[in-house]
């Protein structure tokens, strides 16, 4: 079985220019995402782990602005493309290779 997890992470780990959609909440204690329209962290995580041996501490807490425990967790979008166009054009051959 394959488990898919989104390239997402909590707000202030990720650099302004890297920064995609909010997609959910991020606790920073357990490192699980809830969805956006969950006010409390409660039930089965977005994402995360499926089995813990421990419920989190802030288990059944409410998502209230402005707590330290959680932040938004957003998109990490990838790396810019180069500045030069030229240099990057879709299905050229790499350089110094002939055909």
């Amino acid at each position: 079985m394959v488990y898919r997890y989104p390239q997402a992470a909590p707000l202030s780990q990720v650099a302004e220019e890297k920064r995609g959609r909010a997609i959910g909440r991020f606790c920073l204690v357990c490192g699980s995402i809830f969805p956006l329209h969950r006010g409390r962290h409660t039930g089965k995580p977005m994402y995360g782990k499926d089995h813990i041996a421990a419920p989190c501490a802030h288990e059944g807490e409410p998502f209230d602005p402005g707590e330290p425990w959680w932040e938004p967790a957003v998109e990490m979008l990838p790396a810019a493309a180069a500045a030069n166009p030229a240099e990057k054009v879709a299905n050229a051959p790499v350089k110094g290779t002939a055909p």
